[in-house]
């Protein structure tokens, strides 16, 4: 079915039959040509945060399996799931490689590094929106390219802190089957402005972040508050109605520990365990059903790095999402994370 807080895409369905069939006739075609044009610009503003948000790792996690975490634990009122989050997550789809590049000393106390990110995110839904036998299909494709400039300064012997510039280029384009006869007599009105249509969006992505490490019962820790705030505009549109700005702003709050684990092949490994809370702002606020939400997550890690190799790590881990629409639990993937 269709899911409202995610896409307004029964109101506009509504809102678009009503148009076409009454709103010239009752002299009302430019307010309500105004309504929808304001909901679609809503639909791409909020979708493009959304993907903004999925694609950033440290924020959300997307994995090769998602489960219930309700099957293996009471988490009492926690809410970490419930059947339209765990059909929302099984609709999405994220693969994300990082690669970072090694720092370069400024002076005693700076450092400067540079890190990219290829993002891909995809999503299939099915919508029904008047009679259950039709069955629509909505496919979504997100392709992303994040590139970021840090400059590391080191506070003391446990704090650093680091200033990031950072771009995103985000490609969308998206695919509506039509089988609903009200949808589909209206497919010339719906298409190139809402369904069967793409775009791009620009986006600068600036961040500070605090970093202090250090030792707890003779285990090391680590402890990171960031904050990035993503501002952009769409650009290459099919239609006007798609001209937006898109706002997103993310605190996050992070806790780390890691376990010296056994070498494997002379190579070092670590169990990484990490406890993180996401603040939100601007247009992620809607799709995301909250204002914050949290992650947990433990996972094992193989050091793989080398002086010819991009890879840092590479790891298996599990991954909780609390409090928000794509809660759930995942098994992930993990590559170049720090140890």
């Amino acid at each position: 079915m269709c899911r409202s807080r995610r896409y307004p895409l029964k109101r506009l369905f509504s809102l678009g039959i009503l148009y076409a069939l009454t709103g010239p006739s009752l002299g009302q075609e430019a307010s309500a040509s105004d309504v929808i044009g304001e909901l679609i610009r809503e639909f791409v503003s909020q979708n493009t945060a959304l993907t903004v948000v999925v694609a950033d790792s440290s924020l959300i996690s997307l994995g090769i399996m998602d489960f219930d975490p309700n099957e293996f634990a009471d988490f009492g009122d926690i809410n970490v799931g419930n059947d339209e989050s765990f059909a929302l997550r099984k609709s999405l789809r994220t693969y994300s490689l990082p690669w970072s590049f090694e720092p370069q000393k400024l002076s005693a106390n700076w450092q400067t590094s540079y890190c990219v990110r290829i993002s891909y995110v995809g999503s299939n839904q099915d919508i029904i929106y008047s009679e259950p036998e039709y069955i629509n299909t909505f496919d979504e494709e997100s392709i992303i390219a994040y590139g970021e400039k840090n400059w590391l300064y080191r506070l003391s012997k446990g704090w650093q802190l680091t200033f990031s510039m950072s771009a995103q280029y985000l490609y969308h384009r998206n695919h509506f089957a039509y089988q609903d006869p009200a949808l589909l007599a209206l497919r010339g009105f719906f298409d190139d402005q809402l369904l069967n249509t793409s775009y791009q969006v620009w986006l600068a992505d600036p961040a500070v972040s605090a970093v202090y490490r250090g030792k707890l019962l003779g285990r090391r820790f680590d402890y990171k508050i960031q904050y990035r705030h993503a501002l952009g505009h769409t650009v290459n549109t099919d239609s006007r109605y798609q001209q937006t700005g898109v706002e997103t702003g993310r605190l996050s709050n992070t806790l780390t520990f890691h376990f010296d684990t056994p070498e494997v092949y002379g190579r070092s490994t670590q169990v990484r365990a990490l406890m993180r809370r996401i603040d939100l702002t601007g247009d992620a606020v809607e799709p995301m059903g909250t204002h914050h939400y949290y992650q947990f997550g433990v996972g094992w890690l193989l050091d793989t790095s080398s002086p010819d190799s991009w890879l840092d790590s590479i790891g298996l881990g599990v991954s909780v999402n609390a409090g928000s629409n794509l809660s759930g639990g995942s098994v992930v993937l993990l590559f170049n994370e720090e140890m």
